[in-house]
């Protein structure tokens, strides 16, 4: 059965003149969800649902949404077109799966492809130790421990999405291959809200690659990922985001790291009319270590937004970030950081870098780093940097004979070189 409803721009309409009429409209456990849900998911709904009342639609006034377009939303008729997911394993891509994403998925453990109301998945190198499941199947999960989500979208999603998948591998387990998270886009005016969680038992190794991609006009993806490292759990994770241009795209990433975990995250963002991506890493357990890196390029009218939180909670720990990134035409680029260092962490380390190419007129770049340090016997840096190509360095190339547009391009490039060398799928290096 599919059902439709008219949900954000109703809930936005309705918003501004009672958010208690909203809440009510939208409890549709009966239409929208499946009957047999576990006590532990409709715990964790009903509590997203209190927390959306509480909160309220956001605005470009609240420090974490400031320069967003999060506003255009509200012109929006978006509808959420659900139907209850279904979870099968193919044995073959099947001939409309995207071309440019085929070496990807082929070099993959574990492909995990998801759509509103399904999630395929294919195992092109033998099976996996990695075990996925639906959230709406396990009678009790780690999830139920876990503090939601402070993001509208997340609380959102957490409350209202079926397409929520549980990705459990084993302690002591090393993947030989990437877990492929592949999200299309939807169409016209259409919502989806996908959701994954991966928990990386204590010891284990793995790799974890999500794309991002197409979208129709005024499509809109709010998508979650969550995860959950044990002591010595190391994870590489990468997203891809090259939505259509006229598509919207919000991805809420939190990571929790236990005693001596390792988590590097890699984002490229290309795509999409307005795209953002709030990173929150939790740095839980001692000797826990976060290295986070993003490329992101940005033309014509788009706006390429990014908020993370390095959340030190613990002593011994040590967290890394470089964004860089360049703007073009008349787009916009936001990146908004806050290191905090909780009482009694002490001995940790933390540093944030945020650089900006801006390569018209017409393009901005905005960036604030923001440090909040609670406990002494800590080292803290934050660096921001915001301009255009140097002219020398344009007159260089031309004296060499390298016009001044290409001369521009091979500057862009060498900006983000050094940083994309970690990504493992060099094709994937020139988007």
């Amino acid at each position: 059965m599919i059902v439709e409803i008219n949900c954000l721009s109703q809930y936005i309409k309705v918003d501004l003149q009672n958010m208690e009429n909203v809440i009510h409209g939208f409890d549709t456990s009966g239409a929208i969800f499946s009957n047999n849900v576990p006590a532990w998911l409709v715990a964790r709904r009903d509590d997203a649902l209190k927390r959306l009342l509480e909160m309220g639609f956001p605005t470009d006034a609240e420090e974490i949404w400031r320069y967003s377009r999060v506003g255009e939303l509200l012109e929006r008729d978006l509808v959420l077109r659900r139907d209850l997911p279904k979870l099968a394993k193919l044995e073959e891509l099947g001939t409309d799966f995207p071309d440019d994403l085929a070496d990807l998925a082929a070099s993959g453990k574990l492909v995990l492809m998801l759509k509103p109301g399904s999630a395929s998945i294919y195992e092109p190198n033998g099976s996996s130790e990695a075990v996925v499941s639906r959230a709406l199947d396990l009678g009790s999960s780690f999830l139920e421990n876990i503090e939601l989500s402070s993001d509208f979208f997340g609380l959102y999603t957490e409350a209202y999405s079926e397409d929520v998948y549980v990705i459990d591998i084993p302690k002591d387990t090393v993947l030989s291959g990437p877990i492929v998270v592949i999200v299309s886009g939807v169409g016209t005016s259409q919502t989806f809200l996908p959701k994954i969680s991966l928990k990386l038992g204590d010891g284990s190794v793995a790799q974890l690659i999500e794309a991002h991609v197409g979208g129709a006009t005024d499509s809109f993806v709010a998508s979650s990922t969550d995860l959950y490292l044990g002591d010595r759990a190391r994870l590489g994770h990468f997203q891809i985001q090259n939505m259509n241009a006229d598509a919207y795209h919000v991805a809420n990433i939190n990571s929790y790291l236990q005693r001596e975990a390792n988590y590097q995250y890699g984002a490229f963002s290309f795509g999409g009319h307005y795209a953002r991506v709030r990173c929150e890493n939790h740095l839980l357990g001692q000797a826990s270590k976060a290295y986070l890196k993003a490329a992101y390029f940005a033309d014509g009218n788009q706006m390429l937004d990014f908020r993370t939180l390095q959340d030190h909670l613990a002593p011994n720990t040590f967290s890394d970030l470089l964004f860089k990134g360049a703007v073009a035409g008349t787009s916009h680029s936001v990146y908004s950081g806050l290191v905090r260092i909780e009482e009694g962490a002490i001995k940790s380390d933390a540093f944030q870098t945020n650089r900006n190419l801006v390569l018209s007129s017409g393009a901005r770049a905005d960036s604030v780093p923001n440090l909040d340090i609670r406990e002494n016997n800590v080292r803290c840096s934050h660096a921001s940097a915001v301009g255009p190509i140097d002219p020398e360095l344009i007159f260089y190339l031309e004296s060499r004979g390298i016009d001044p547009r290409t001369g521009e391009q091979l500057i862009v490039r060498g900006f983000s070189t050094r940083y994309l060398r970690v990504y493992p799928h060099r094709q994937y290096r020139s988007w």
